[in-house]
């Protein structure tokens, strides 16, 4: 069981930080533009830093994949070890910036979210997750075909669920 919720664990942290990933890459005027909206980046940094984040992202998440796929639980541990960093930052800067200031856009997808204390929550909560998994490495990297299949199943449910809580929480719930 223990197995199963580590590498569960790295694949939702790893599936969410490659759909972050690929948003930035395929809208980057998103991360650009809520960068210029939060104004805690020097306008000479914005465009380095929407740079950066993708590739933060995405190496960590292609570093988890490679890790869960082959069964390398040195990778695994680097990965979420470095997912867990990448993302206790996210927290702590989304967590200022919903405090400082309001309505502005998050950046973490293309769909207008914006930065609440919602967006902060969920990048604590993967973050948390991250570090489980890194704890966890040696065991959740020992899955066969099966096994890994269930997972990344569920590790996607769950990552879309995280995902898609910020936007939720900022709408409110239909009546």
């Amino acid at each position: 069981m223990g197995v199963l919720i580590g590498a569960g664990l790295a694949a939702v942290t790893t599936l969410v930080l490659l759909a972050g990933a690929a948003g930035h890459v395929l809208r980057p005027d998103a991360l650009r533009d809520a960068l210029r909206a939060h104004e805690t980046v020097p306008a000479r940094l914005v465009v380095p830093v929407a740079v950066a984040v993708p590739v933060a992202e995405g190496g960590a998440a292609l570093l988890g994949a490679f890790a869960l796929f082959t069964g390398w639980p040195a990778g695994l541990r680097t990965a979420m070890a470095w997912s867990a960093a990448l993302l206790a930052c996210y927290g702590a800067y989304a967590f200022v910036v919903a405090r400082s200031r309001s309505g502005v856009p998050c950046g973490c997808s293309a769909d207008g979210t914006p930065m609440t204390g919602w967006v902060a929550a969920r990048a604590a909560v993967l973050g948390l997750l991250s570090a489980v998994a890194a704890v966890a490495a040696d065991s959740a990297a020992d899955l066969d075909g099966g096994r890994l299949a269930t997972v990344l199943l569920a590790g996607g449910v769950f990552g879309m669920l995280l995902w898609e809580l910020p936007v939720t929480m900022s709408r409110g719930v239909p009546r």
